[in-house]
Formats: C-alpha cells, sequence, structure tokens
C-alpha cells in the first residue's frame, strides 16, 4: 500500500491503518458504526460477487497452491492472477451483463454472513492507531448520507 491506501475487511480482522474492518459489539450497536458496518458489509458481498464471477470463468483461479518465498515467485503468482482478470474485462467488454448476470448465483452460493462475529482478535498497537482511521471514515460516510438526505 502508498499513502492513505487501505484493504476493508470483515470482523475476523483487527483495525489498523492498513485493513479497515466491521465493528465488533458493543460498538457494532452504535447506530453511526451499524451503518458504516452495513456499507462495508455490502460492498465486501459485491466485491465477493465479482470475484466468484471470475472464478467461475477462471478455475485456474479457485486454487493457486504455490510458495511465495522470492521475489521471482510473488510476480508468477501475480501474474497467474493477472492474466485472466484482463481476460474477464475483456468478455465484459464483448457480452456486457449477460455474462454476470448467468454467474452471479454461482458467485451467491459462496457468500457467507459477514458482520461481527463477537470474537476477540487481538490487535496491539496497531489497532490503536487504525481507530481514529475508522472514526473518520465513519464521519464521512454519515456526512454524505445526511447530504443524500439519507439519516
Amino acid at each position: 500500500f502508498e499513502g492513505d491506501e487501505f484493504a476493508w475487511g470483515d470482523s475476523a480482522y483487527g483495525v489498523t491503518p492498513r485493513m479497515i474492518s466491521v465493528h465488533k459489539k458493543p460498538a457494532s450497536q452504535i447506530y453511526e458504526n451499524s451503518k458504516f458496518d452495513t456499507a462495508l458489509s455490502r460492498l465486501r458481498v459485491e466485491s465477493e460477487h465479482c470475484l466468484g464471477s471470475l472464478k467461475g470463468r477462471f478455475q485456474c483461479l479457485k486454487g493457486l497452491r504455490v510458495g511465495i518465498d522470492s521475489k521471482e515467485q510473488h510476480y508468477q503468482a501475480t501474474r497467474w492472477m493477472t492474466v485472466p482478470i484482463i481476460l474477464h474485462n475483456m468478455i465484459l467488454d464483448v457480452e456486457g451483463v449477460t455474462f454476470l448476470l448467468n454467474h452471479l448465483e454461482e458467485a451467491a452460493e459462496g457468500d457467507t454472513h459477514i458482520g461481527d462475529d463477537g470474537g476477540d482478535h487481538a490487535g496491539g498497537d496497531d489497532e490503536e492507531a487504525g481507530e481514529p482511521k475508522r472514526r473518520i471514515l465513519v464521519a464521512e460516510l454519515m456526512a454524505y448520507r445526511e447530504a443524500c438526505g439519507q439519516n
């Protein structure tokens, strides 16, 4: 990651400056946090559907079982994933949403509930550093919702 970039995570991950996850109880029961967690869960479900449709077309992506112990192996694994993604995007340009609609059901079958499992996942100092960033994102979402009349 560079700069302020980060990844979205579910409750299995602690919050860090590079991983923003849903809130755990009791924080998940606060209205603003609940709205944020719902928005994050929806985003993650859409991402999972996209990955599911990609894996549905390219079986080679279902199980990349290689060790990545060097820069060269990392590069090869990245290429292994990049080529199908490029081909997938080219197919979407040709077939349009027809492909996505045909593969959405298959992608949805792999979905599991995304939310607070109530588990205690240690995050340490990184978690303390990530919480202010998550609070900013919650505030930005709530400001956006208010501007759009969604509160």
